[in-house]
């Protein structure tokens, strides 16, 4: 939000930055890769709120980031913000950047454009494994209000990513749903990551808050292509 406002009574700039210290004192900074920002960075979405999240964010880690737009996102002012939205690339992963959202509209579009930006990202690495990255969800969540918006056709984007990745697409990861999702598009686990303020109450069938903790997830790239998961909550 501007400074000083909250949103949902909740100070989302004070819980952030309390994620970001709870994370950052459990592993040092040094031995984090990259942070994903899966979406959903601004609800004043303005070039202003982008900087000052980039700010706060680069207080704490200097290392490479990944901005996703989600749907309360506007990707013109991500832009002027200089947000990194790029895949973010080593000898071994790949962290594909997919964009799922539409300016001021909930439900997921993955345009050819994406797709086509998705493909080109895929070309120019030699990487051994792929991890796909975008805000909305692949799966169903059990939420109604939620679930109208998730990514259509998951198994066929899947099953395309690994083809144009000759066979090195290992699993995805999304934001949007404010809340722990651990299940699976056809053989790839898919994780859906708690939000740095309030979270949606799990199975609510119409919007609800739930009262668990603003959270994180780390996850462990391994070389063998496997993906090891930790969900972690603030106190």
């Amino acid at each position: 939000m501007a400074a000083g406002e909250t949103l949902l009574e909740t100070d989302t700039e004070a819980t952030l930055i309390s994620v970001l210290q709870h994370a950052f004192a459990e592993i040092s900074p040094s031995r984090c890769d990259a942070l994903i920002a899966s979406g959903d960075l601004a609800h004043l979405p303005i070039q202003e709120v982008y900087r000052r999240f980039y700010n706060i964010v680069s207080e704490h880690f200097s290392g490479p980031l990944l901005c996703l737009p989600g749907n309360h996102d506007v990707l013109q002012a991500m832009q002027d913000a200089e947000l990194p939205m790029q895949s973010i690339v080593w000898s071994d992963w790949q962290l594909l950047a997919l964009d799922s959202h539409e300016d001021d509209k909930p439900k997921s579009l993955v345009t050819e454009a994406d797709r086509q930006a998705a493909q080109q990202a895929l070309i120019h690495t030699s990487a051994r494994h792929v991890l796909l990255a975008t805000h909305h969800p692949l799966v169903d969540v059990q939420c109604p209000w939620l679930d109208k918006d998730r990514l259509i056709g998951p198994l066929e984007l899947m099953n395309w990513l690994h083809a144009v990745s000759e066979q090195r697409l290992r699993g995805a990861v999304f934001g949007h749903v404010h809340q722990d999702i651990a299940d699976a598009v056809g053989p790839w686990p898919v994780y859906g990551v708690p939000s740095t303020c309030f979270q949606f109450q799990p199975r609510s069938h119409r919007f609800a808050l739930d009262t668990a903790a603003p959270g994180y997830q780390w996850l462990e790239l391994q070389d063998d292509g496997k993906i090891k998961r930790t969900v972690r909550r603030i106190s």
